[in-house]
């Protein structure tokens, strides 16, 4: 289950207000399974979230039984938009029996674009491998194993629908680990932003700030102020993943020689893993590729390897790089390998 406090509460001014329709067939899910995404959906009730539960398959009975059982606000609704949103804006969670109906249907899906929802969370037997989240284009080109679900998502998306959540039932919490991580633990198909790297904001700073702070500790980087940052903030690029900083980078450029230094390079720690860190050198080096600065380098000693082996690196000797930036590392008694890249030719 999520656990991480902090992370929860980010998503909670999110999704207040929002509309998720979730779709789920009882019959086929475990018990434990099935009280488990009641007290969840209670869970999003509380904090603000408008409810629709779609029950598909023959297990209606017993999930209006636990809806009668439970602590949920609801009533039951058709298909009709309006008639659903007049229960939402009532507080109460809408419940739809729709036996027989797959959970992308046109009709379906269809209902979730005409009420606005935000999310359309459909309940698999099982889990789909290899991929956590994926735009709304690649799922529609997707020619891999499950293809047609896959399809059908991206077809959802284009038809109004944000986001579509594939979640494997058998996963224990997976709705909280779904909607309150940024990774999640199923699959989403996303037609708004998920993940970009942008210039840094001033109000990105703080965030920037703790992640240094938590580098220094293990000797990463180097110790960074507010002011200094705010005074170079056009050097900075952040990560951003479902609208949370994970990730920055600086380029610094210099004119003595003509190049520029990769630096600041952090992805959060559980975060990691990811290739987050190799999105953000790139972007890095698209940005002095624009402004035609011939080479780029960067100073590690734990990282010198990665940047060598896997984005294209070379290791050169200190005295190539600019002569303040030698003054500096030479100041600071830190031992680093100096690796460089020419990124325009």
């Amino acid at each position: 289950m999520q656990s991480d406090l902090r992370a929860v509460l980010q998503y909670v001014p999110s999704f207040r207000g929002k509309i998720f329709v979730l779709v789920v067939d009882a019959a086929s899910m475990t018990e434990l399974a099935l009280a488990e995404a009641l007290l969840d959906l209670t869970a999003l009730q509380q904090v603000g979230v408008q409810l629709v539960l779609v029950s598909v398959g023959s297990g209606e009975a017993e999930l209006e039984q636990r809806l009668i059982d439970g602590e949920l606000k609801w009533q039951t609704s058709s298909l009709n938009h309006e008639e659903a949103e007049a229960i939402l804006n009532r507080g109460q969670l809408a419940f739809i029996e729709a036996p027989g109906m797959d959970g992308l249907s046109d009709e379906l899906v269809d209902f979730a674009s005409a009420v606005e929802a935000a999310k359309l969370i459909v309940m698999l037997p099982g889990a789909l491998a290899g991929i956590h989240a994926i735009s709304r284009e690649n799922a529609a080109a997707w020619d891999g194993n499950d293809a047609s679900l896959f399809h059908s998502a991206a077809e959802a998306c284009e038809r109004g629908i944000p986001r579509v959540h594939l979640l494997d039932q058998t996963h224990q919490g997976v709705l909280m680990d779904e909607l309150f991580s940024n990774e999640g633990v199923g699959v989403m198909v996303h037609a708004d932003d998920y993940l970009t790297v942008r210039p840094i904001e001033v109000e990105d700073i703080p965030e920037l700030l703790a992640m240094i702070g938590r580098s220094m500790r293990d000797a990463h980087l180097v110790p960074r102020s507010y002011e200094e940052i705010e005074s170079g903030l056009g050097d900075f690029l952040v990560l951003s993943v479902d609208d949370n900083v994970v990730g920055c980078v600086a380029l610094h450029p210099s004119d003595s020689p003509s190049c520029a230094e990769v630096a600041c390079l952090y992805v959060k720690q559980n975060h990691g893993g990811l290739g987050y860190g190799q999105l953000l050198v790139t972007a890095a080096e698209e940005r002095a590729r624009e402004r035609g600065i011939p080479w780029v380098f960067a100073l590690s000693n734990r990282a010198a390897d990665y940047f060598t082996e896997s984005l294209g690196y070379e290791v050169i000797p200190v005295s190539e790089i600019p002569q303040a930036r030698q003054e500096r590392l030479n100041e600071s008694g830190r031992e680093s390998i100096v690796i460089r890249k020419f990124v325009n030719k």
